[in-house]
């Protein structure tokens, strides 16, 4: 099964790179630092994938992916990363990123008083959007901005090669 899955991945990766779309609009797509890279890449990666999981825009995926490849950074990580809002994770985590934007605007949460008013109806996008989206948008790209800072560093400057060798050393028994 493991090899199945190995053959499989080459194949896809073969296909991708011989894409005549991403070679053309693309031209450095196939240079290894976007598939292997370095720790510096993987920092990157990890900031462009945080900050881009927390942007409450469609796509989020496509676009980590092309500031990935602007950037420099490891694509997969990046896109690896946008995914980590899906439709059963964006509405907690968007919510999150909304109080924090009431708390650093020092806006009231309007969460509560809207509570009869149906979610992405004509009533709600005249009365309560106007009041929302300033929080909203500047408490998301904080905590993106923040998180993805957080994940470049641990990943820059923490050396995870000696925390695994560390791990792998064996148990000295006394």
């Amino acid at each position: 099964m493991i090899r199945y899955l190995k053959l499989k991945m080459h194949k896809i990766g073969r296909a991708t790179k011989r894409s005549v779309f991403l070679n053309k609009y693309f031209p450095k797509f196939n240079d290894r630092i976007y598939w292997a890279g370095d720790r510096f890449s993987f920092a990157r990666a990890g900031f462009i994938g945080s900050f881009s999981m927390m942007l409450p825009i469609p796509f989020q995926m496509v676009l980590g992916s092309v500031l990935a490849y602007y950037f420099r950074a490891n694509i997969p990580l990046a896109t690896a990363l946008a995914w980590i809002t899906n439709p059963l994770t964006m509405w907690p985590i968007w919510y999150g990123g909304y109080v924090f934007g009431t708390w650093i605007l020092g806006t009231p949460d309007l969460f509560e008083a809207s509570a009869h008013i149906t979610i992405g109806s004509q009533l709600w996008f005249d009365e309560i959007f106007p009041l929302i989206w300033k929080p909203f948008y500047i408490g998301n790209m904080l905590l993106g901005t923040i998180i993805g800072s957080f994940m470049y560093i641990s990943i820059a400057h923490f050396h995870w090669a000696s925390i695994i060798g560390l791990l792998r050393r064996p148990f000295i028994k006394n």
